[in-house]
């Protein structure tokens, strides 16, 4: 499989692992053992380093009953199967999606840290949580590759980061499968964050194509396409289009927080 992994902003193997074992130590120099969210003592021996205990667990909480089409809470007797109240009857371009939790508090805080370059280390750290709490619904998807929703050449330039590639390289490392970067955004949109529903999915609208080179052996296979942030589903539906498109199988969203998305 060409899952192009020597090349793209996070380089060779290597030195992905170089710069988040750097990413780390600086971590650990600025915030010495204290949380990523509350400033408390954490512990930097932990396997939870960076969080506390009631940030950690204010995290897993988080991630209780979700709409499985579209990652949504909803109530603990909903059925969660066939679309809730926000999605129903709405066509998406993926087949499901999971998140760790709603886009606020401390899930909505370190997704505003991961944006930037410097905040790349905390990515294995949320996919940490993310895998924990969303264990059934992972199993479930069966996937066999992990793609991260691309940025536009131009941003990409600008920022020299893409955390939803950390986040997907995490996930990928986590679970064992390869990381494909399968998609290129060939369109670019306005700032997405003032727009509601109906204008966020007219700019999505052919915004992605496919690299069916490296997708090419994965033809009817279930992959699960990340992002950091789910609002109304317009980024992934359409990235998901164009990944059906080039012949892949069931596409699952997954993403850190999972956001109200405007009317």
């Amino acid at each position: 499989m060409d899952d192009d992994r020597a090349s793209g902003p996070l380089g060779s193997p290597a030195l992905r692992v170089l710069r988040e074992q750097l990413g780390r130590a600086f971590g650990g120099l600025a915030f010495p053992g204290s949380c990523l969210v509350c400033d408390s003592w954490a512990g930097a021996d932990r396997a939870s380093a960076g969080l506390c205990d009631d940030c950690r667990d204010e995290l897993l909480d988080a991630a209780g009953p979700a709409c499985r089409r579209c990652a949504l809470p909803v109530g603990p007797f909903a059925t969660r199967e066939d679309g809730c109240g926000d999605c129903s009857g709405r066509r998406l371009g993926f087949d499901a999606a999971l998140a760790i939790g709603p886009y606020h508090g401390p899930i909505r805080h370190l997704c505003l840290r991961l944006k930037s370059a410097r905040g790349a280390w905390l990515a294995p750290q949320l996919i940490d949580i993310l895998v924990e709490a969303r264990a059934e619904e992972l199993a479930y998807a069966d996937a066999r590759a992990v793609v991260p929703v691309a940025l536009h050449p131009f941003r990409h330039w600008q920022r020299r980061y893409n955390q939803a590639e950390a986040l997907a390289q995490a996930l990928a490392d986590r679970l064992g499968l390869p990381m494909v970067r399968g998609l290129r955004r060939v369109r670019p949109t306005s700032a997405l964050w003032r727009a509601g529903r109906v204008e966020r999915h007219r700019q999505m609208r052919g915004a992605f194509q496919a690299h069916r080179r490296r997708l090419a052996s994965l033809a009817g296979a279930p992959v699960l396409l990340v992002d950091d942030i789910l609002t109304t589903g317009a980024t992934c539906s359409a990235a998901s289009r164009a990944l059906k498109r080039a012949g892949v199988g069931s596409v699952v969203a997954v993403v850190i927080g999972r956001a109200e998305g405007r009317g």
